[in-house]
């Protein structure tokens, strides 16, 4: 399996509040096989005391086993980066402004 396809399988999870993928919310930062024969998923959160990443992280894994991968699977929340709305795909931002959900862009100058 190559990376772009474990990436994609990773980045259809979706977050356990919100209906969009990993990807979609600029939250997926790394997927790849490491060293040791298993797969690394690293995942930047905007909060890292949310309930439901043990529910993530279990959706993380079901979706590549699914996808046929049976090595083991290392899930990380703790990024290089932290996670900002400007991450977001446009697409993202805008069903989530018209849900009522404030999404500020942490930018200067225009939003993208």
């Amino acid at each position: 399996m190559s990376r772009e396809q474990l990436h994609k399988l990773v980045g259809a999870v979706k977050d356990p509040h919100l209906p969009f993928g990993l990807a979609e919310l600029g939250m997926l930062e790394r997927v790849e096989f490491n060293d040791g024969d298993g797969v690394e998923v690293v995942v930047n959160i905007p909060c890292h005391h949310c309930p439901g990443l043990q529910m993530l992280r279990d959706d993380i894994q079901a979706a590549l086993r699914s996808g046929g991968v049976t090595q083991p699977v290392s899930v990380s929340f703790q990024g290089a980066r932290i996670w900002s709305p400007d991450d977001m795909s446009s697409r993202a931002r805008a069903a989530m402004r018209a849900a009522g959900i404030q999404v500020n862009s942490q930018r200067k100058g225009p939003e993208s």
